[in-house]
């Protein structure tokens, strides 16, 4: 995916000291922040699992991955988006959430607290895996973790969403999000900023 593209690099990793973090690496950390479990209806959402890396690298083949970046079939470029994901809860101590349904224990989604460094403030997205889609499941996520993430303090969330991503449009309208106006991607790319409120809707 085109987020992951520019990890591609890779470089030497440093010695691990007995008992602590590579030096130089988050400074003063001395343990993996959890990521929290959160449960609704249908879904558990919380940690990554092997089983979510394959179908987010399936869902990349498909068409519906337009709007990440796609279609790829690079898995390495669908493992660093992952990676990526799961990374920034050290970073910023929010990030990703996995989503499986709790019935089958199948992965479902990903619901994302998105905060990379070329954004000013976090982005809610939502990513849902192939065969879940028009299921009311990201709404359904992204609403607990916008609920998590107010009750964590943290102010109400925009989402950026293309124009032409009228599914994305739709929910996020769903969600009583407000269309607050435009931002441009460094790529020259402009979408939709919408804002969140902090209470619930759907």
């Amino acid at each position: 995916m085109s987020v992951a593209s520019a990890h591609k690099q890779e470089g030497g990793a440093a010695p691990r000291p007995a008992g602590g973090t590579p030096p130089g690496i988050f400074p003063g950390l001395e343990e993996v922040r959890a990521i929290p479990v959160l449960q609704t209806a249908r879904l558990t959402l919380g940690p990554f699992s092997m089983g979510h890396f394959e179908a987010f690298a399936a869902f990349c083949e498909t068409e519906r991955s337009v709007f990440l970046g796609g279609p790829t079939a690079d898995r390495r470029d669908a493992w660093d988006s992952c990676m990526i994901h799961l990374g920034q809860w050290q970073a910023r101590g929010y990030g990703a959430f996995f989503a499986t349904e709790t019935a089958t224990g199948r992965p479902a989604g990903r619901i994302s607290i998105w905060h990379p460094i070329t954004l000013d403030e976090p982005e809610l997205s939502w990513v849902v895996f192939d065969g879940y889609e028009g299921k009311g499941i990201a709404a359904e996520g992204a609403l607990a973790v916008r609920n998590w993430a107010a009750a964590q303090g943290m102010g109400p969330l925009m989402s950026l969403v293309a124009p032409e991503n009228g599914a994305s449009v739709r929910l996020a309208q769903r969600l009583g999000c407000r269309e607050e106006g435009r931002h441009t991607y460094p790529s020259g790319a402009e979408v939709i900023r919408f804002r969140h409120s902090l209470g619930e809707a759907a």
